[in-house]
C-alpha cells in the first residue's frame, strides 16, 4: 500500500509567498482597413452607385415613350463643385462661411442667403429674410438643382 500526500488548496496567499502570475488572454486586435483606392476614387464609385440606385420615375400612361429628361440632368449642365478646407469651390469661385450669396433653385426662385457653414458634402445657408437655415448638398449644386451667385454684403 502506497501513501500519497494529501493535496491542500491554498485559499489565501501567505505574506512571503510569490505572487501567482495569472494567465493573460489577450483579445485579438481589431482588423484594420487598408484602403487600396484614393478618396477621389471612392467618391467617384459612390457617385456612380447613387446614380444607379436612384429610382426612375414611371412613364405616364398616356405616352409610354416619355422619358424624364430635364436640362439639369444633361452632362453639359453639370457644374464643377467641390469642398476643400472648409471652403466651397463652385463655378470657378471660392465661397466661405459668412459670405453673402444668392441661392437660385431650378424653379427660378432666388433666395438671398448667407453661408452659415461648409461641411464635408453640404453647405448650410441662412436666409436673410426670415433667418431660417437650409442645407444644400454638393450633389445638388453639381447637378444644377441649385445655383449659387455672389452678392454684395451691403
Amino acid at each position: 500500500m502506497e501513501v500519497k500526500p494529501i493535496m491542500t488548496r491554498k485559499l489565501r496567499r501567505r505574506p512571503n509567498d510569490p505572487v501567482p502570475i495569472p494567465d493573460k488572454r489577450r483579445k485579438p486586435a481589431p482588423a484594420q482597413l487598408n484602403y487600396l483606392l484614393t478618396d477621389e476614387q471612392i467618391m467617384e464609385d459612390l457617385r456612380t452607385l447613387n446614380k444607379l440606385k436612384s429610382p426612375k420615375r414611371p412613364a405616364s400612361p398616356s405616352s409610354p415613350e416619355h422619358l424624364p429628361t430635364t436640362p439639369a440632368e444633361s452632362p453639359a449642365q453639370r457644374s464643377e463643385a467641390r469642398i476643400e478646407d472648409g471652403k466651397l469651390y463652385y463655378d470657378k469661385r471660392w465661397y466661405h462661411k459668412s459670405q453673402a450669396i444668392y441661392l437660385e433653385s431650378k424653379d427660378n426662385q432666388k433666395l438671398s442667403c448667407v453661408v452659415s457653414s461648409v461641411g464635408a458634402n453640404e453647405i448650410q445657408v441662412r436666409k436673410t429674410s426670415d433667418r431660417t437655415k437650409m442645407r444644400t448638398y454638393l450633389g445638388q449644386l453639381q447637378r444644377g438643382l441649385f445655383v449659387i451667385r455672389r452678392r454684395s454684403a451691403a
